[in-house]
């Protein structure tokens, strides 16, 4: 799982219940393979997040790469949320926007502020 510096928590954002949001990073197995379990479990799809998953330098490439950002919000030992997204640099002009591509939190874990967490967690001084 994540170390502590890729850990953090903001009294800014507004849940029910404790927990902290990682930011994984290159070399992070456990915590991509537990983004990847709340993902199937989420969506109730074992095909597309347990199937195949990718493998070791697949995964660390994904993880090492600025415009791919995944988190996970872990509640003790438990991920009990995760988000998966990308940057998309733009061509009409010099920006870029972020896209969520899956985020999901475990059903025993919903209604607690987490999806709200982990979309807060993208803002600046969160990487």
């Amino acid at each position: 799982m994540a170390t502590g510096r890729d850990a953090w928590y903001s009294p800014t954002m507004t849940h029910t219940a404790p927990f902290t949001l990682y930011r994984l990073r290159p070399g992070d197995e456990a915590g991509f393979t537990a983004m990847l379990d709340t993902f199937a479990e989420g969506f109730e799809d074992d095909e597309h997040y347990r199937r195949a998953p990718p493998g070791a330098a697949y995964r660390d490439k994904l993880l090492a790469d600025d415009t791919f950002i995944a988190l996970v919000a872990r509640d003790g030992d438990q991920t009990v949320g995760a988000l998966a997204g990308y940057e998309l640099k733009k061509f009409e002009q010099e920006r870029s926007e972020f896209y969520i591509y899956d985020l999901a939190v475990v059903e025993t874990h919903r209604r607690r502020g987490i999806a709200t967490a982990l979309i807060e967690g993208l803002g600046p001084g969160q990487e």
